[in-house]
């Protein structure tokens, strides 16, 4: 558990830090979180549904087995590796996507700064 949360803390320390020096990129880190984030409390959500309904209203077939008898703990393990995943690939996303250029400021060209325009 200590390897584990002070993993977390490097990585979310180096997430933060490239996400908030720019605006655009700390809207992408916020969306690409947040959607995971929901994501990942709709799976656990439904496990523990699942595994709920199965147990009370007694009903009994593969999945509904295999859902009363999951060890939640073990899907911790997955949740962490699907973060380093979804991170890889929303940094890949980021990068080939070019994501902060589109986003820049068009530099709008100056008025009365040309040559022999002096007044």
């Amino acid at each position: 558990m200590t390897l584990f949360d002070t993993l977390d803390g490097c990585f979310m320390n180096f997430a933060y830090g490239g996400a908030f020096a720019r605006p655009v990129r700390k809207v992408y880190y916020n969306l690409v979180i947040t959607g995971l984030s929901v994501a990942v409390a709709f799976l656990i959500g439904t496990i523990e549904i699942i595994g709920l309904l199965s147990t009370e209203l007694g009903i009994r077939g593969g999945l509904w087995d295999f859902m009363a008898n999951f060890d939640i703990n073990k899907a911790g393990f997955g949740i962490a590796a699907l973060f380093v995943v979804v991170w890889a690939v929303a940094i890949a996303v980021w990068k080939l996507g070019n994501i902060d250029r589109r986003w820049l400021p068009a530099t709008a060209p100056s008025r009365g700064l040309e040559p022999g325009n002096e007044n």
